[in-house]
């Protein structure tokens, strides 16, 4: 598979996964479904990821994981680009330890 990933860490939470490994899991989840991929994953921490979820869905706090859709008109770009992913590390971090499992798959990363 064919990935282009955009990898924007803005967090200054601890240990973050690196480009690697969202590359190894972006191609894990998409393998069956696409050939080629274009997608941005940003990063962040709780006041970007509550600016965000306040403007987007209305709801003034932040969450795990937000997910913009690319929707572009066909015919303007040709490339295969799903759109963006933006997660908040200390809210998964949070999450995580509340339900008593690793922040990802290999285990705790922030």
């Amino acid at each position: 598979m064919k990935l282009e990933l955009d990898l924007q860490l803005a967090s200054s939470a601890g240990a973050l996964p690196g480009q690697a490994d969202f590359e190894r899991w972006c191609r894990t989840a998409l393998s069956t479904r696409r050939d080629t991929a274009e997608l941005t994953i940003r990063v962040v921490d709780e006041d970007e990821g509550r600016e965000l979820n306040r403007d987007w869905r209305g709801k003034d706090y932040a969450t795990n994981v937000l997910s913009f859709v690319a929707d572009i008109p066909p015919g303007i770009l040709d490339i295969p680009l799903l759109g963006d992913l933006v997660i908040c590390a200390p809210v998964v971090a949070r999450e995580a330890a509340e339900q008593a499992r690793p922040a990802t798959p290999t285990g705790p990363i922030w």
